[in-house]
């Protein structure tokens, strides 16, 4: 599970990016309908210049509980703060706490926080905030991206420093859910749920991250090194020694980060090749290889648990479907090698299973490879019973060709989805089975989904640096804000699920995952194709950033502490 999913694995409906309105291009703060503060004072010029990052696409609205998009996000995870935060490989490191602790069986988790902790305006943060941002998230009227993720826990504050969380159903993967950024009960005390997006505090962000937003409008953002207990003013120069805010915790090299937000691939790639930006962000595969590619720049790869995948309708209304042979003909017939290379240029590896390979429950023995291979998939066809009328497939009982109605994004919302559908269909199609793709925009998309009205669609799904299949595939999860769109209902699988998702040692995790793996390549319940790499392209003057896996491509911002540009810029 990961910070975005809040422990809760999601199929990603695509949503159209929606525009902050109001902003007005180029100022800072944003402009919007309601009286805007002043910015603090930008950092001196005799600071260090800022990293400057092109980022395809623009903010919505910049608070933990209201960021819906991929812009926005990145400005929380650089001023907002977890109890825990990703570390290297799929682990995660304190943040706001400085240690925990949990029970046996995994229902009980305390976390100590850090002692002299402040916001950067620099009120204390206490307990209290954590409390506070977990019943925000619980409150009914809340609606945001974060919904429904916190609804088992229960929470409590023995003292400013300790947080208590009940979990009526514990899973291993909580870590995921603490990484939730905290935010301020002093300013947003009073605010509604359900008006958390056109709170003021949106105009002028207050975290507890290592940058604090200076302004934000539709074409940019600013942002300084943080100064916990200094309200706020004055800027942050570099350092040979890395200076320390409030709660013992390090501030970046950085001394300021400025995003430049574009509406055009173009214009953000020659703003880029201008020398005007140090990297360049959501880029298509194609452009961002030839990019990389390019003298004084380079290509990072960051891998990602996010599945893209052919989910099948396997309720009773849709018998063909229903026979483990046929999905596993069906997926022998996709030849995932081409389509990664023609729809993602390469920046993706071959999915042969629901469970993240760079996962450290993962189990590649369990886990076998499924060929491209076409005889197999007819053999597998006609072991089920289907044959051939004139060409095309006909399934057992039926008087006419079979046909799979495949539903994607509109490549408007989706470029990626709508394309890798188009290939799933076309080698569908080649094996003699008739498709017929149908692209739907996103509020359509989402509800047939949920309804169960698809044959077949295309999805990604956020599985996350620890994985919880559970809402995913088991029985419950058709109902009740589950994501088992498929309809899936088999009690042996319920029960490898629920083992794999039960918090144990790692001996006992991984032998429950090796079960689970087994029993989902035998019977094969989804299609999955590959999992997204996230392209960075850097300038060779940016040192620091690794590569880790990413349940989101603002995860990215791990290890920015240890960023810097080099000295001969």
């Amino acid at each position: 599970m990961n910070r975005r999913d809040r422990a809760v694995v999601g199929v990603l409906l695509v949503v159209l990016a929606v525009l902050v309105t109001g902003l007005v291009a180029g100022g800072f703060p944003p402009a919007r309908p309601t009286p805007s503060p002043s910015p603090s004072p930008a950092p001196s010029p005799a600071a260090a210049v800022p990293y400057r990052e092109g980022v395809l696409g623009q903010p919505d609205s910049v608070t933990p509980l209201t960021a819906r998009n991929r812009a926005a996000r990145d400005l929380v995870a650089l001023a907002f703060s977890g109890l825990v935060r990703p570390g290297p490989g799929d682990g995660w490191v304190p943040d706001l706490a400085e240690r925990w602790t949990s029970d046996a069986d995994g229902r009980t988790w305390t976390f100590i926080l850090r002692p002299g902790l402040t916001w950067q305006d620099g009120q204390p943060l206490t307990a209290a905030d954590v409390a506070f941002t977990v019943h925000l998230l619980q409150d009914p009227a809340y609606d945001g991206p974060a919904a429904g993720s916190w609804s088992d826990v229960s929470v409590s504050t023995p003292d400013e420093r300790t947080v208590v969380f009940e979990l009526a159903t514990p899973v291993a993967g909580f870590l995921g859910l603490a990484a939730q950024p905290i935010v301020p009960r002093h300013l947003l005390e009073g605010v509604p749920a359900d008006r958390l997006a056109g709170a003021p505090f949106v105009l002028q962000p207050v975290g507890s991250g290592p940058f604090r937003i200076v302004g934000w409008s539709a074409d940019r953002a600013l942002l300084e090194a943080a100064q916990y207990g200094s309200q706020g003013s004055g800027s942050v120069s570099p350092s040979p020694d890395r200076l320390v805010a409030a709660g013992g915790r390090p501030l970046p090299d950085l001394a300021a980060i400025e995003m430049a937000y574009f509406r055009d691939e173009a214009d953000l790639v020659a703003a880029y090749r201008r020398g005007e930006l140090d990297a360049a962000v959501g880029l298509s595969p194609a452009v961002a290889r030839e990019l990389g590619d390019e003298a004084g720049s380079r290509l990072l790869r960051y891998p990602t648990t996010t599945l893209s995948t052919v989910v099948l309708n396997l309720r009773a209304s849709h018998k063909e479907l229903r026979d483990a042979r046929v999905r596993r003909a069906l997926l022998a017939a996709i030849d995932r090698g081409a389509l990664i290379d023609r729809v993602v240029a390469g920046l993706a590896v071959p999915a042969d299973g629901p469970i993240p390979p760079t996962a450290s429950v993962f189990d590649p023995a369990e886990n076998p490879t499924v060929p491209h291979a076409p005889s197999v998939a007819v053999d597998g066809l006609r072991s089920a019973g289907w044959t051939t009328v004139e060409g095309a497939w006909r399934a057992p009982g039926g008087e006419a060709a079979y046909e799979i109605e495949l539903i994607c994004p509109t490549a408007a919302a989706n470029p990626t989805a709508a394309a890798s559908a188009a290939a799933v269909a076309a080698d569908w199609r080649e094996l003699g089975i008739s498709v017929r793709v149908v692209e739907l925009d996103p509020a359509t998309y989402s509800a047939q989904l949920r309804s169960g009205d698809f044959d077949a669609a295309l999805v990604d799904v956020a599985i996350g640096d620890d994985p919880d299949l559970y809402p995913l595939l088991a029985s419950s999860q058709t109902v009740g804000g589950g994501s088992n769109v498929s309809g899936l209902q088999d009690p042996q699988l319920d029960k490898l699920l629920t083992a794999a998702r039960t918090p144990a040692d790692e001996a006992t995790r991984r032998a429950a995952f090796a079960t689970l793996q087994r029993y989902l390549a035998e019977h094969t319940f989804l299609l999955p194709l590959y999992w997204r790499q996230e392209p960075v392209v850097l300038s060779d003057r940016v040192v620091g950033p690794t590569v880790r896996p990413l349940g989101d491509l603002s995860d990215r911002f791990w290890d920015v502490l240890t960023w810097r540009l080099a000295d001969d810029r």
